[in-house]
């Protein structure tokens, strides 16, 4: 017995033509994730786990496993692939280990924990990546559980669907066409394979009974032609395209927005507001960190603004301990809002009389919110001690609260800041130990994991990059767990000076610095953050003044973003008013937004652009009149009554025509059997089936004789066969004009 035709039977019935077709559906719905990150670092390692898992699905269905034994074993090499991609170094023998199960589950809780409020894009290495992955191997199994086992079509391709309008709708707006074009021709492609993978005989060149792989591919063409040229060219142009959403999820139309929540914002202002210039400070030319609020609370999650009670701001120059330098500042705001006001720190008066104080954050606020076109003028006081004066100030005198850290910190940041202050005496030289290990050891990367929960310390501490939330956030919990009193503050960088003496501050300037309390000296600004440097603090931080000079480049691909919209946060009270803030900086607070004028983008095609899709186009029509003409003219010869006779007088036409294309000499005036014995020698027809056909079609014309159904059908398949010996010896060229000329296609339709 010979196994070879058992083996092939078992490798056919595992379809593995539209195993590719699918296989390649996913992997473009891995492409179309490219909206969701900011480079391309995120695909190779989706394309090996896209791969992997069609590849372990495939080996099943040739295994004959059943369903029941397929599925668990499919999820556990999922888990299996996750761990060998992206916890390498965790492994033993390349099996998972309990580190490995463990940076998982740090990875699962991060993404739960901050896919609320993740504006794309996000990492593209690190827990969303991850996780991502994950999401894609599981539409592996059940794309193919429909299209294999449940013997779906459609239904296989709705778990990448899924996850391809998703991306769509929360993706940011780069290679949107192109990567909608790839995914609907990989998704129609996916249809039509696994609607033809089931045909076992290949038809007729020249017409078939079967629809078949090769008969179906004019099909495909087609369709996906038309589908590309609608994707990329009508869809742009519908009504609303490039308006406002019916839920504008991110606040895209550049209103002026609350920020009372700085630091949990800033990363999405950075990246989506980067060149929306926010306000403008005049300071005689010298730049400064416009700080807007401190926040002194911990939760183990994320750092937050006191609840406290409102003063009239006054004179506050008996605050500052030391002799410092006055600073005048006037602020016009742009695209600002919210109760809290930039100043440089400390701000000691400030005009209107309308501004009060918040003590405890030591922030001015404007009750009735800040609106475009508003003006203010703040002076401040800016000190500067010596190192020598911080090393002999002590850290005692602080409230409680600032050294307070909740229970659960992770072990890996209290670890590394006792390893990095071991044997540093001074609480100055232990701030600067710990400024410095950041400056020196970590990259600055916007494209990071968000948070400062301990589960993101734990990521940031891992992979030593960041932008400056992490930094500033982790700074303080470890100077808090070696005694340090410290608190996270937020505002601006000192923004981009113009010819007109102003300092243009845009959403790209926002940043978030520790500040750490000395005895008899108040609150000190330290700066752990990379390519970024306070010009206040130079004088004891040894950091030069720096910022983002990148032009609102930075995580936007170069070009500005809208605007994303922001929760506030503080519940500061008025003594004078019943009304407080909106929103209290616990689950529940509400946001107020006061709208600006919006634009709109448009849905414009450059002229390369619409030179491709005229190109395509072209194409999609070539593919259309190839596959629809052959069916027209069959149509239309169909419509008078056809018997068995008249089909068997058709077959042998047809069998001619296609003899004749393949280099056969014309019929002239030979009979049937005598232009079979030409045809033989000249297309190397077998003459069992030439001469067979010749001999019923000579009955048909001379004979009076009945023919029934089972006669025509036998003429019909005869011709099949003589049709697929012409077809291999037929020029290319003359084939493609076979599939052109509507005259050779009526020769070869109806002979």
């Amino acid at each position: 017995m010979n196994p070879l035709p058992a083996t092939n039977s078992r490798f056919a019935e595992a379809r593995p033509l539209a195993t590719v077709a699918l296989t390649l559906l996913t992997a473009a719905t891995a492409v179309a994730l490219c909206r969701l990150f900011p480079d391309w670092a995120y695909l190779r390692p989706m394309l090996a786990m896209v791969i992997g898992m069609h590849l372990i699905a495939f080996v099943l269905r040739l295994a004959r496993a059943p369903l029941w034994a397929a599925m668990p074993v499919m999820v556990l090499a999922m888990l299996l692939l996750t761990a060998i991609i992206y916890y390498r170094d965790t492994l033993t023998m390349s099996l998972p280990t309990g580190e490995t199960i463990e940076l998982l589950r740090l990875d699962i809780r991060l993404v739960i924990d901050q896919f609320a409020t993740a504006v794309a894009p996000v990492p593209s290495t690190g827990s969303f990546a991850t996780l991502t992955a994950g999401v894609l191997g599981l539409c592996v199994i059940l794309g193919d559980t429909f299209a294999f086992r449940a013997m779906g079509r459609v239904e296989a391709v709705v778990p990448t669907a899924v996850l391809f309008v998703f991306t769509s709708a929360l993706g940011a707006d780069r290679h949107r066409v192109a990567v909608s074009v790839l995914w609907i021709t990989a998704a129609l492609l996916t249809i039509a394979a696994l609607r033809f993978s089931d045909a076992a005989e290949e038809g007729g060149w020249m017409g078939s009974r079967r629809v078949t792989w090769l008969a179906a591919l004019p099909a495909v063409a087609a369709v996906i032609g038309v589908g590309a040229v609608a994707a990329a060219s009508l869809a742009p142009r519908l009504p609303g395209a490039g308006e406002r959403a019916l839920i504008d999820t991110r606040n895209r139309q550049g209103s002026v927005t609350e920020v009372l929540s700085p630091l949990v914002d800033i990363r999405s202002r950075m990246k989506n507001r980067g060149n929306a210039e926010l306000f403008t400070v005049g300071a005689g030319g010298t730049g400064h960190y416009w700080r807007v609020v401190s926040l002194p609370e911990f939760d183990g999650n994320s750092w937050s603004p006191p609840e406290e009670d409102l003063a009239k701001l006054g004179d506050r120059s008996g605050d500052v301990a030391l002799p410092g330098t006055t600073v005048n500042q006037v602020y016009t705001i742009k695209a600002l809002g919210g109760p809290l006001v930039p100043a440089a720190y400390h701000p000691v008066r400030a005009t209107p009389g309308s501004l009060l104080w918040a003590g405890e954050s030591q922030s001015l606020v404007l009750r009735k919110g800040m609106h475009r076109g508003d003006g203010f003028t703040i002076t401040s006081i800016i000190t500067s001690p010596t190192p020598e004066q911080l090393r002999a100030a002590t850290v005692q005198a602080a409230d409680q609260i600032y050294y307070t850290l909740p229970s659960g910190l992770s072990e890996t940041a209290i670890a590394e800041a006792r390893r990095v202050t071991d044997g540093i005496g001074t609480p100055y030289d232990r701030a600067m130990a710990l400024q410095n290990y950041f400056r020196d050891n970590f990259t600055y990367n916007l494209n990071v994991q968000l948070g400062n929960s301990n589960d993101a310390i734990e990521a940031f501490l891992r992979g030593r990059e960041g932008f400056c939330q992490q930094f500033a956030g982790t700074f303080a919990v470890m100077a808090r767990s070696i005694g340090l009193p410290a608190r996270v503050a937020v505002g601006y960088t000192p923004g981009d000076l113009g010819a007109d003496g102003l300092f243009h501050v845009y959403g790209r300037h926002a940043h978030a610095w520790p500040e750490v309390w000395f005895d008899g000296i108040g609150w000190l600004a330290f700066e752990p953050t990379p390519s970024r440097g306070n010009p206040d603090t130079s004088q004891y931080t040894g950091v030069l003044a720096q910022q983002d000079d990148s032009g609102g480049t930075n995580g936007s691909n170069g070009k500005p973003n809208p605007t994303p919209s922001t929760t506030p946060v503080s519940v500061i009270r008025d003594p004078n008013s019943s009304t407080t803030v909106p929103g209290s900086g616990r689950p529940g607070g509400t946001a107020t937004t006061t709208t600006a004028a919006t634009a709109t983008g448009s849905g414009g095609t450059s002229g390369s652009s619409l030179i491709a899709l005229l190109l395509l186009g072209s194409i999609a029509a070539l593919v259309l009149w190839i596959l629809m003409a052959p069916r027209i003219i069959a149509a239309m010869h169909r419509r008078g009554p056809r018997t068995p006779r008249d089909r068997v007088i058709q077959s042998w036409h047809r069998a001619c025509a296609s003899m004749a294309l393949a280099g056969a000499p014309p019929v002239g005036g030979a009979t049937p059997l005598e232009y079979a014995v030409t045809a033989e020698e000249s297309v190397g027809v077998s003459h069992h089936t030439v001469r067979e056909l010749a001999v019923q079609v000579t009955r048909a014309v001379y004979s009076s004789a009945t023919f029934g159904e089972a006669l025509a059908v036998r003429c019909e398949t005869l011709v099949a066969e003589i049709d697929g010996r012409c077809r291999t010896i037929t020029p290319w060229s003359l084939r493609l004009k076979a599939m052109i000329d509507p005259r050779l296609m009526r020769q070869r339709i109806n002979g």
